[in-house]
């Protein structure tokens, strides 16, 4: 039987994750409103801040790796690479937080064009976010409060590791938060790996 969820602590020398650290920091002059839906802001729902890193940034083949081996093992989906080759870096300063949500259901699919119906004739094809994932980029001693909180679908609550590095891997429909940040600043990568809806 699959689980929802999974994390890796990735034991990588701490030189290698401030690398990542680094790399990303070159990103954060871009850092917009993070966004909800169909692109709008929503402080009742999410404030914090975001920018997009494109597939081709050598980050994404480390966090890829995780993810097909977590699919291996565990979720076994026909899946084929992060939704519009792109990850999300996020930022949570004090009082920041992304409250319950989703990141796909039923009626969530990504298509190649805004024409769904269209899209779906011609090509066959509907891909969905199927894995979600997020690698801790901060350090428990950086922020308090801003826990990673997860519900299953039986409503157990689990909160994923704080430690710097650690790698979570999770159903895309599983329901999840970030806790609103007491203090300092958490930050940390995210993606969405997507494939044909029912494989």
């Amino acid at each position: 039987m699959a689980n929802q969820l999974l994390w890796y602590k990735t034991r990588l020398p701490s030189n290698i994750v401030d690398s990542m650290c680094l790399e990303l920091e070159g990103y954060e002059n871009s850092f917009n409103e993070g966004m909800v839906g169909d692109k709008k802001i929503d402080h009742s729902r999410r404030k914090n801040k975001t920018v997009f890193v494109g597939a081709e940034n050598w980050i994404a083949g480390f966090c890829y790796h995780y993810i097909t081996l977590a699919n291996k093992n565990n979720f076994k989906y026909d899946i084929e690479g992060f939704a519009s080759d792109l990850l999300q870096y996020s930022s949570y300063g004090q009082g920041e937080y992304y409250n319950w949500h989703v990141d796909a259901s039923l009626g969530n699919s990504l298509v190649p064009t805004d024409n769904a119906k269209e899209d779906f004739v011609n090509f066959g094809v509907e891909k969905i976010r199927k894995i979600s994932m997020t690698v801790q980029l901060s350090s428990p001693e950086e922020y308090s409060g801003g826990e990673f909180q997860l519900l299953t679908d039986d409503n157990e609550s689990f909160f994923a590791p704080k430690e710097k590095g650690t790698v979570i891997i999770f159903d895309s429909r599983l329901r999840h938060r970030v806790r609103k940040v007491n203090s300092g600043c958490r930050k940390s990568l995210v993606g969405w790996v997507v494939g044909p809806r029912w494989k």
